[in-house]
């Protein structure tokens, strides 16, 4: 099924490539998603399981709402070596948390403004909260289960982009040995145009953009 011309930017920037859907009856679905430039589809196993089960025939209308949920929500806790490990659904659309992070009334404010404004983006979303490691020795490293649902090459090049600033940066990248996405360069100069210092709150999303390149958006909160 294609996604209307005239609600593919919305539709687009409020689900990520895979969706859950709740129809009328209560029946439970999981969509795929694949965006493009000119064009939205979607498509997979769950959504041929919907058209058969009921029985839907080419000029039937169906309507989607969507809602914006925290149970998509993923939580982040630390083993006992400090070593990160995430429970996230890879295949699902989910906000992934720095273990033990806590957000303000006013950054959950923030944070539940920015998502569906600028979209889930490639389905994950990560808030982090920087620290020495990250700011002072160029170390910030996205989680594995982050990588792997990016479904991205194991090392290249991504845009470093700082929330409504029209700057960006161009950074490589590779992927660690323990699977983490760690910035060979563009990192640190990053990190110095915008100021960004050790406690900050980022909220990171990543974007498919048009040249075929992820672009990794950060806000502060």
């Amino acid at each position: 099924m294609t996604v209307p011309c005239f609600v593919r930017r919305q539709f687009n920037n409020l689900v990520g490539n895979v969706f859950d859907v709740v129809a009328l009856d209560g029946t439970e679905y999981r969509f795929n998603l694949k965006k493009h430039g000119k064009k939205t589809r979607i498509f997979g196993t769950g959504y041929k399981e919907f058209i058969s089960d009921y029985e839907m025939n080419v000029g039937n209308r169906v309507r989607i709402d969507l809602e914006f949920s925290e149970g998509f929500f993923g939580i982040i806790p630390e083993c006992s070596m400090g070593i990160e490990k995430h429970r996230v659904q890879v295949d699902a659309t989910s906000v992934v948390y720095t273990s033990g992070l806590q957000l303000t009334p006013a950054q959950r404010g923030r944070m539940d403004q920015r998502v569906p404004e600028r979209g889930m983006g490639m389905g994950v979303v990560f808030v982090h909260k920087l620290t020495e490691t990250d700011i002072n020795q160029n170390g910030l490293r996205i989680p594995k289960e982050i990588v792997k649902a990016l479904n991205i090459a194991k090392r290249g090049w991504v845009i470093l982009a700082m929330g409504e600033y029209n700057h960006w940066f161009d950074a490589s990248y590779y992927t660690t040995t323990d699977g983490r996405l760690r910035f060979k360069s563009g990192w640190e100069e990053f990190v110095g145009k915008f100021d960004l210092e050790v406690g900050n709150v980022v909220l990171i999303l990543f974007h498919m953009g048009s040249n075929g390149y992820v672009k990794i958006f950060f806000d502060v909160m």
